[in-house]
């Protein structure tokens, strides 16, 4: 009997760890990749940014998951209440997708902001925070995935580098109707857009005559002195996802 009291702590131990991802190699994530555009990209996009449909994934920190085998449980389970539904996915390629997701937050960023966060702070209240509470994406959790280079580009030249997430597409029909809205997704045999009354529209490629994509950013330059922008991105950095 002894003998038994080791063993049984050594299955709850075992009971209890995380398990881990078993599909991390870079074939994997090419996997997870394809399996998130197919299957995720047309609420959380196809940079897995975020649309107004679906939260951003790409920062390396979710709400409802700290670890892989959580990631791995909400994807196959869905979240209750909300529009994240279960996918039907073998156990492989579920692991893949966390794989991809987690691949997306590894780049880390040596440079640090020099910039007085208290007072970007008070700039992003100021210049920002009406669209970015509203209508354009969030920013917490940025400075863990985009440079300060980058950031600074986004607010001096916000039409430099618009993620594809939020490129508008205008579909003329082969009978002559047009189309426009938020693309969200292509494949092979189709493009999918979110239209100006906010309905999911799937458009069949045979169906499509001509499709041309809007790559403007709806964000404006903002007009301010270097050291304002020093400050704006020390604060925008440092925003972390509640």
């Amino acid at each position: 009997m002894l003998f038994l009291i080791p063993i049984a702590l050594l299955l709850l131990q075992e009971s209890a760890a995380t398990l881990e991802n078993p599909f991390t190699s870079d074939e994997d994530i090419s996997r997870g990749q394809r399996t998130f555009l197919t299957q995720c990209a047309q609420c959380h996009g196809s940079d897995a940014r975020g649309t107004s449909a679906g939260p951003d994934l790409s920062t390396g920190q979710f709400k409802r998951a700290s670890s892989d085998e959580g990631l791995h449980k909400i994807i196959g389970q869905g979240i209750p209440g909300t529009t994240m539904p279960a996918f039907s996915l073998n156990p492989g390629p579920t692991w893949q997708v966390v794989a991809y997701l987690r691949s997306l937050s590894r780049n880390t960023r040596a440079a640090a902001p020099t910039g007085n966060a208290p007072n970007g702070a008070k700039l992003f209240e100021a210049k920002c925070a009406g669209c970015h509470r509203s209508t354009a994406p969030p920013l917490e959790g940025i400075g863990r995935r985009r440079s300060l280079d980058d950031l600074r580009t986004a607010i001096l030249d916000p039409n430099k580098d618009v993620a594809e997430a939020y490129w508008r597409a205008r579909i003329t029909l082969r009978d002559g109707r047009t189309l426009s809205g938020a693309r969200l997704n292509e494949d092979t045999f189709t493009i999918q857009i979110r239209d100006d009354k906010g309905s999911l529209r799937s458009i069949g490629r045979d169906a499509i005559a001509k499709l041309e994509f809007d790559r403007t950013s709806p964000m404006p330059a903002l007009p301010l002195s270097a050291s304002e922008i020093n400050d704006l991105l020390a604060h925008i950095a440092g925003m972390q996802i509640q």
